[in-house]
């Protein structure tokens, strides 16, 4: 098993992270600039012929930790370095970090570079030459304090440089690797796999368009370079391995090629377009790719294309004066998307977040990334007709702030007055209830007036800071687009002056069905978590990278039924989420717990849930497993009982078994039944769910004592809605 590194642009680390265990990679683990992994040699040969985000692979060679600054020298000099090359063979040094009194790169490589001379000298009384130009083998040594690391780049150039654009004088291009991560972060691989189309109303020299085509037609992006690369000359390559890889590679890419979907750019400027052209070109795709000249402002489609996913990278006006210029180019951008492509997917990129104001539509999602030293954002849309004739308003989780700058007597309308005052009548007994009973998150509107299609939450952080968070339920296609969004906007004017709150800590998003993977996708990357005190016990919360919390309110009496019932008792938690129940559980004095979910995202949060209240984690563990296959084979020969077990399935969830999807509706008796077979004698199962038009099959499940705990399980907050959720005790007859 190797150790390797794979290096990559600000912001990739995490998507990279991604690729490299789908390529089959071990003990993966993000760092700031890169990834650690561990696998076969075949596995580093698949991460140089096929990532597309890393820059470099390095193998780790030697880790040492150094008592002094002479140790560096010796320390590569005591490796055996005839495996990895021969003394006629040239090498070159690069160096990383501080320690050891070495705080400059060039020092660090020299000590490196000597200690591998010293070894030759040593050896064979002769030493190999240095060329940083053309070496045989690249070395690189990191030093963090006195932890040495030493490796062997695999690839010997950057991975970005794909082999399309060599000899092209390009002026600031987007980096193939920052692109291709956008294109993944804009879902075109889903997209291009349904066969629709790709199009870059501002395409330049046509990096998306070559890359969507690579991605598209299974291209590995390093296999035009493949032969270049520094492992062909390493001392341990496995030549036979290596071009089975790159056998399989050319054949994925044939295949790939009978099958790519439409792919369009077009550009004001005939200069770039040319730039472009070559570059499509040399990378094979020449026929495969449209270009045109033509600016935002004339565009029109042309030709029959299939929605799909329009990208592009607008100028973000980087010199003094030419911002207001660059938002007539976002206006135009805009009321290019709104008039052509309604029903498409579109991404927008810029290093000026606040331009994205100018495109007059609503964010759904957006993604942070670096361009070099710039940090920019990824801003995603489903382009509709709702938006046309709408003055600029900023999306996503800012939206009530762009509503308050655009349409500031909106909160003076009839509708908005009628609305605050609705807010004020509850929130009047809610405070007091939640002053009483101390609790910091509740609902305080969930459509109460059908017109105003909402739910609020408000949160009383730790941190001190008072949020809420607004969610939109999606209108029925019945309701007029503009009605409902004048009556949106004027709930927003109003939240400021009812909660006396800033625009900055109210947090908008759109509740709507999920369909495929986009229910699992984050809607952000702020990473920014605050604390929630609840029953006593200190729960993470996360207001804009995820449709939800962190934390279900309408459970939060469900949770504390269990917790108390869990005293002194095990805790089974099946599809634990964040593992709130846990934590309280284990706080109220449960002796263990299992918690089970199929989400790393989600049990990483339990865990800083348990950190947070110094739960053993020894006594209560978090398994990662899909829940539905481990309650299958666990149930038909148990190897541990339980005397408390939560049951908290999702309405709806893909799933390899049960016709290829969970339908708790068809599935609860199969889900309780097994969940049963993991009950101690004298235990109880509370299963609780969210779908509104559910129905228990009590007759089904004959002989289990069934009490119907849904009244008593309501909180104060949600009994204006008393739908939002069942819940049942159920104990062996």
């Amino acid at each position: 098993m190797l150790k390797c590194f794979a290096t990559t642009s600000g912001g990739l680390s995490e998507l990279l992270r991604e690729e490299l265990m789908v390529l089959g990679a071990k003990n993966v683990k993000a760092q700031p600039r890169g990834v650690t992994f561990e696998g076969s040699q075949e596995l580093a040969y698949r991460a140089c012929l096929w990532s597309r985000l890393a820059n470099r692979i390095f193998i780790t060679v030697l880790e040492v930790e150094l008592d002094n600054q002479e140790e560096l020298t010796t320390s590569v000099a005591a490796l055996d370095w005839q495996q990895h090359m021969d003394v006629r063979d040239a090498f070159a040094v690069s160096f990383s970090g501080k320690g050891m009194g070495i705080d400059h790169s060039h020092y660090g490589a020299l000590k490196i570079k000597d200690g591998i001379v010293d070894y030759f000298m040593d050896k064979q009384d002769d030493r190999p030459t240095v060329d940083t130009v053309h070496p045989n083998l690249r070395v690189h040594g990191h030093l963090n304090r006195n932890q040495l690391t030493l490796s062997i780049d695999l690839v010997g150039y950057s991975l970005h440089q794909r082999g399309y654009r060599e000899g092209q004088q390009v002026k600031a291009p987007l980096k193939e690797n920052l692109a291709a991560a956008l294109l993944y972060r804009s879902g075109w691989p889903d997209i291009a796999k349904q066969g629709g189309s790709l199009y870059d109303p501002m395409c330049g020299s046509g990096t998306f368009l070559i890359e969507a085509a690579m991605m598209a037609s299974d291209a590995a992006p390093g296999l035009d370079k493949q032969d270049r690369m520094l492992l062909n000359q390493w001392k341990q390559h496995d030549a036979d391995l290596w071009q089975r890889l790159v056998g399989e590679a050319r054949g994925r890419k044939a295949s790939g090629m009978a099958s790519l979907p439409p792919i369009y750019g077009s550009d004001a400027s005939h200069k770039s377009l040319d730039i472009a052209e070559e570059a499509i070109l040399n990378s094979g795709y020449f026929k495969h790719i449209a270009v045109k000249q033509m600016t935002v402002e004339q565009g029109r489609i042309w030709g029959d294309w299939p929605k799909g996913l329009v990208i592009a990278n607008p100028p973000y006006g980087e010199r003094l004066g030419e911002v207001d210029e660059v938002k007539v180019i976002y206006t135009a951008l805009g009321n290019y998307l709104k008039s052509e492509f309604d029903g498409w997917q579109a991404a927008v990129f810029t290093c000026n977040p606040e331009l994205g104001m100018y495109l007059g539509l609503k964010a759904k999602r957006s993604h942070k990334f670096a361009n070099g030293p710039m940090e920019c954002k990824l801003f995603r849309f489903d382009v509709t007709e709702a938006y046309h004739r709408e003055p600029a308003i900023k999306g996503g989780a800012n939206l009530a702030d762009g509503v308050q700058s655009a349409y500031p007597e909106l909160a003076e309308s009839e509708g908005a007055k009628m609305f605050a005052n609705r807010l004020k009548k509850n929130l009047k007994p809610l405070r007091k209830w939640a002053k009483k009973y101390e609790v910091n998150a509740y609902r305080v509107y969930d459509a109460d007036m059908p017109e105003y299609a909402l739910s609020i939450d408000y949160y009383h952080t730790v941190e001190g800071g008072e949020w809420l968070v607004v969610n939109e339920y999606a209108a029925p296609k019945t309701v007029d687009k503009s009605s409902a969004k004048k009556r949106l906007y004027e709930a927003l004017s109003v939240l400021p002056n009812v909660f006396d709150l800033s625009v900055d800590n109210i947090i908008f998003k759109i509740r709507e069905k999920q369909k495929g993977s986009s229910q699992y996708e984050k809607l952000d990357e702020n990473k920014q978590f605050f604390t929630v005190v609840e029953n006593g016990v200190k729960l993470r919360v996360n207001f804009t990278d995820y449709l939800d919390t962190g934390l279900f309110l309408d459970h939060r009496d469900v949770r504390a039924y269990v917790a108390e019932k869990s005293r002194r008792k095990s805790l089974l938690n099946l599809f634990c989420y964040t593992a709130t129940l846990t934590a309280q559980a284990a706080c109220l004095g449960a002796t263990s717990s299992v918690s089970i979910d199929m989400s790393k995202t989600y049990l990483y949060w339990a865990k800083h849930n348990l950190m947070n209240n110094g739960v053993d984690e020894n006594k209560h563990q978090l398994k990662q497993a899909d829940v539905l296959d481990w309650l299958e084979k666990e149930s038909e020969n148990p190897t541990q009982g339980f005397d408390v077990i939560f049951l908290d399935p999702p309405s709806f969830s893909t799933s390899k078994r049960m016709e290829g999807t969970l339908d708790i509706q068809r599935d609860h008796v199969t889900l309780i039944e097994q969940a049963m077979c993991l009950l101690n004698p004298g235990g109880c199962l509370v299963f609780s769910n969210n779908l509104r038009k559910f129905k228990l099959d009590r007759e089904a499940l004959g002989g289990i004592k069934i009490e119907d705990i849904t009244r008593k399980t309501m909180p104060r907050d949600f009994e204006r809605n008393s739908k939002i959720h069942q819940a049942w005790v159920l104990q062996k007859g």
